[in-house]
């Protein structure tokens, strides 16, 4: 498979294909963190929704854009860049399987998550649980990351790409239906003891002691998924 575009490439086509909507002073500048955005990330939110319902093209491009999705302008062609390095598409605008489980109602979550992680790997670097976090602290990650400034529309348009892709993960349902919860393969550490009782009858028993570290995390939506799985696959 042909190498993912960096988001200097993905910048670079965003920029030329959106010159009149960049922000100010924004076309040529090399971001630290190698962090994609668009300047107008909500006709990526279109495309994602439009997505969905629309017959999987042989090619995701232009002419799929205007004609089925119904995006048009230099805005709806930047979104092809932003797709691939999502890993939705590959380097020739083709397909990915992680684009045909997007399209299904239990994978899409799941590849909302991988394509976020994917296009925006240094963020998830610095936070494994930042498609949870509130916006000042994802705006303090990027800050971090690019050192730009926080008013900078750079990096308002950086948040705001990685929060139309967000928009698609679902809390709990970010990994596959095997394994469908933020839960006991992203915990610190799993430990289970198994013990061997006598009962009073002579029988042996077995008994498991299952030690769980959560994660350092106060969204009470990504805790009732941990303790839902725990229920639904490990305590019956």
């Amino acid at each position: 498979m042909a190498p993912k575009p960096t988001a200097v490439e993905v910048n670079a086509e965003v920029e030329t294909n959106n010159n009149s909507q960049s922000p100010a002073s924004a076309a040529q500048r090399k971001i630290p963190g190698n962090l994609p955005y668009l300047t107008a990330s909500g006709t990526l939110k279109k495309a994602l929704d439009g997505i969905i319902p629309a017959s999987r093209p042989d090619k995701f491009n232009a002419d799929f854009l205007e004609n089925v999705l119904k995006l048009s302008g230099g805005g709806a062609r930047a979104c092809i860049p932003i797709l691939k390095k999502m890993g939705f598409l590959t380097s020739d605008g083709a397909p990915t399987e992680l684009y045909a489980k997007f399209r299904t109602e239990g994978g899409r979550s799941s590849a909302a998550a991988q394509g976020l992680r994917a296009a925006f790997q240094e963020i998830f670097r610095r936070s494994e649980w930042a498609h949870t976090v509130d916006d000042a602290k994802l705006r303090d990650i990027v800050v971090e990351i690019t050192g730009l400034g926080p008013s900078d529309p750079v990096l308002k348009a950086i948040i705001a790409t990685f929060k139309a892709i967000r928009s698609f993960v679902v809390p709990g349902l970010e990994r596959d239906d095997a394994m469908p919860i933020n839960g006991v393969e992203d915990v610190e550490n799993v430990n289970t003891v198994v013990g061997v009782a006598p009962s009073s009858n002579g029988d042996i028993r077995l008994a498991y002691n299952i030690n769980i570290v959560l994660p350092e995390t106060s969204d009470l939506k990504v805790l009732n998924a941990i303790f839902r799985s725990i229920r639904e696959n490990l305590m019956r």
